[in-house]
C-alpha cells in the first residue's frame, strides 16, 4: 500500500487548506498524521474498505468542519448578508416596476 498510502496522504495535506487559516496552522500537522494513522489502522483491520472509510471520514470533516469554519469568519458573513439584502430590495424595487401599484397611476 506504499504509493497508495503515500498519494492519499499527499492528498490530504493538499485538502487541507480548506481549512480557516488558524486552525490549519494550529492543527494541521497533526490532523494529517491522524489522518496517516487511521489509514494505517483501517487498512489492516479491513483493507480496501477501511481506505474508503477513513477517505469519507475525512471528506466528512471538510463539510462539517473546513467549510462552516470558514462560513464563520465576519467579512464573508457581512458581504453575504449585504448580498441578500441588496438582492430583495433590488427584487422589490424590479417587481414594483413592472407591476406598479393602481396608487401610482393618475
Amino acid at each position: 500500500m506504499g504509493v497508495t498510502f503515500s498519494c492519499l496522504s499527499r492528498c490530504y495535506r493538499a485538502l487541507l487548506w480548506l481549512y480557516p487559516a488558524d486552525l490549519r496552522r494550529a492543527y494541521g500537522r497533526d490532523m494529517a498524521d491522524c489522518f496517516e494513522r487511521a489509514l494505517d489502522l483501517e487498512w489492516k483491520r479491513r483493507g480496501r474498505w477501511g481506505i474508503v472509510r477513513a477517505g469519507l471520514h475525512a471528506a466528512s470533516e471538510v463539510l462539517t468542519v473546513a467549510i462552516p469554519g470558514h462560513l464563520a469568519n465576519e467579512w464573508l458573513i457581512t458581504g453575504g448578508l449585504s448580498l441578500v439584502i441588496n438582492s430583495g430590495i433590488l427584487a422589490l424595487l424590479v417587481g414594483i416596476m413592472t407591476n406598479p401599484p393602481a396608487y401610482f397611476h393618475h
